[in-house]
């Protein structure tokens, strides 16, 4: 099952992406810095109040909106992980393409303070590190309704929520995401908005490095994915060639 610890908590959000600043758990003084989910990889998103298992479980808010991923009945069991059983809780998924660390003052930046490591930093002036975040954003590719329905391989019908928690994908949640290719048209053909300025070959490729260490097959897996980039990118072979390197 996955970590019920989260690793981010969502600060902005909208129908295509969101932006989550990394989380210490339980909640300290200090931000948890450094330590975004790796590029390329896949993330859920939860309700603010729930974890992964509890929000398979959570009643309704919302009669009738049976495909709000943050309103999963509790009247029929949850969808299942294929060959696992593991719940398909109701969530949102998203493919991390960014993050960084700064200032929680927008308009002030860090200064170079000159001390010999970060030690010396941290025993000198700690409260440096009270005033830094990490942030990490992440593309909404899929969503699971809960309630016994299949994934949604679209966007969902709403944002997720502000506060909502964000946890790392299972590596069976991820070889579920990646069965089927069609989140590699959003990253290499985009029109723009989330992905403007985003190294998107980079990001296909870092997306499939880390999918192939979760299907039993990585060679059967490699070459579907293959096959997928080379119908996506037919006109654009050198472009095409430059993916598979990296991804090899």
């Amino acid at each position: 099952m996955t970590d019920d610890k989260p690793i981010g908590e969502i600060i902005e959000a909208g129908t295509t992406a969101f932006i989550a600043q990394c989380l210490e758990v339980p909640r300290q003084i200090v931000s948890r810095l450094y330590d975004p989910p790796p590029f390329g990889a896949f993330v859920k998103l939860c309700k603010p109040d729930l974890s992964p298992q509890e929000t398979a479980t959570a009643p309704a808010e919302i009669s009738g909106d049976e495909d709000d991923p943050f309103a999963a009945s509790a009247s029929s069991p949850a969808g299942y992980l294929p060959d696992t059983g593991e719940e398909l809780s109701a969530a949102v998924y998203a493919l991390v393409y960014g993050a960084n660390t700064s200032s929680l003052e927008p308009n002030r930046r860090p200064s170079a303070l000159g001390f010999a490591d970060e030690d010396e930093m941290r025993r000198q002036q700690p409260q440096i590190f009270e005033l830094l975040r990490t942030e990490f954003s992440g593309l909404l590719v899929a969503y699971s309704p809960g309630d016994g329905k299949p994934l949604r391989r679209h966007l969902p019908p709403r944002p997720p929520r502000i506060h909502s928690r964000v946890y790392p994908c299972t590596p069976e949640e991820t070889r579920l995401l990646t069965e089927d290719f069609s989140f590699l048209r959003g990253i290499l053909l985009p029109s723009g908005g989330a992905l403007a300025g985003v190294p998107s070959d980079e990001l296909a490729a870092a997306c499939l490095r880390l999918a192939r260490e979760c299907h039993p097959d990585d060679g059967a897996f490699l070459l579907r994915a293959g096959k997928a980039l080379a119908t996506l990118l037919s006109n654009d072979y050198e472009r095409l060639s430059a993916i598979l390197r990296n991804v090899l």
